[in-house]
């Protein structure tokens, strides 16, 4: 495990806390010192990472919340503010998955993902950039993904959000230069975080399927490592593994090819879709 002091002492908002990579955020900076302040709308599953992390001695509470209601998320971080003075960090983590054929998924999907994705992150970064601005310190940490760095076929609503996330996040980083502020954007490859189980699946994909056709699948554990990593170093891009650099910097320097592998990957997992639906 890395050397997080840099988080010791350090107060955190970080929503999805319930499971994967909030969870994982949530017990490393905890465990260097941190107070968390875990929501997710899952109550009865961030009340255990809470549980999890008072085990350990460490600072945590438990807030059930939905990042799709902006006067909520703006309460929460307002409230973490009075109570203790100020927020470091938040980490806009919360997010879900849609995986089909574009002529297959429902409208109430990308609906939904819009809401949860895209505007669940600005909603938190809006709130907590205000205070951040007027103490002259704090980083905002937003959950992308390797989606939103490279074409992603068969996931296009998923991909259109963590896109539109990193730049946001950029647009932010830039504006927020020189006044003490930080913005980062974790776009990961996959990692072990449950999101797959989640997701809002069409077209005859399931969770097996989509797992089939990735090459590696890295450890939570390595993933939130590696991601608080790059959050220590204030990096403006926070990927792995060593497959996502190399196809990020493919895709930016010959964007037609990238979008040629991409969809041979695609008809390739479509493919087995379809074999699977005439066993």
């Amino acid at each position: 495990m890395s050397d997080f002091n840099d988080f010791n002492n350090k107060i955190a908002i970080i929503t999805g806390a319930a499971s994967g990579l909030g969870q994982g955020f949530a017990m490393v900076m905890a465990k260097h010192g941190a107070t968390i302040v875990a929501a997710d709308i899952n109550l009865e599953g961030v009340d255990k990472t809470v549980e999890a992390i008072s085990e350990f001695g460490g600072t945590a509470t438990a807030h059930q919340l939905d990042v799709r209601d902006s006067d909520a998320v703006a309460k929460l971080v307002d409230d973490t503010v009075a109570k203790h003075g100020r927020i470091d960090y938040i980490f806009n983590n919360a997010g879900i998955a849609v995986w089909g054929p574009m002529e297959e998924i429902p409208i109430e999907h990308w609906d939904e993902i819009v809401d949860i994705n895209l505007k669940g992150v600005i909603y938190g970064a809006s709130a907590a950039y205000k205070h951040m601005v007027k103490q002259g310190f704090g980083q905002i940490v937003n959950t992308a993904s390797l989606a939103g760095l490279v074409p992603s076929p068969l996931l296009s609503p998923y991909s259109a959000t963590k896109f539109a996330v990193v730049g946001f996040s950029d647009s932010l980083r830039a504006e927020a230069s020189g006044k003490g502020v930080n913005v980062t954007a974790l776009c990961p490859g996959f990692i072990e975080s449950g999101i797959y189980g989640s997701a809002r699946f069409s077209g005859g994909l399931n969770e097996q399927m989509g797992r089939d056709q990735i090459p590696l699948i890295v450890p939570l554990e390595k993933g939130v490592d590696k991601l608080l990593k790059g959050v220590v170093a204030k990096k403006r891009v926070v990927t792995l593994p060593f497959y996502a650099y190399v196809f990020w910097f493919g895709y930016r320097i010959n964007p037609r090819s990238g979008i040629k592998i991409s969809g041979l990957l695609a008809r390739r997992q479509m493919k087995a879709v379809d074999k699977a639906k005439k066993k």
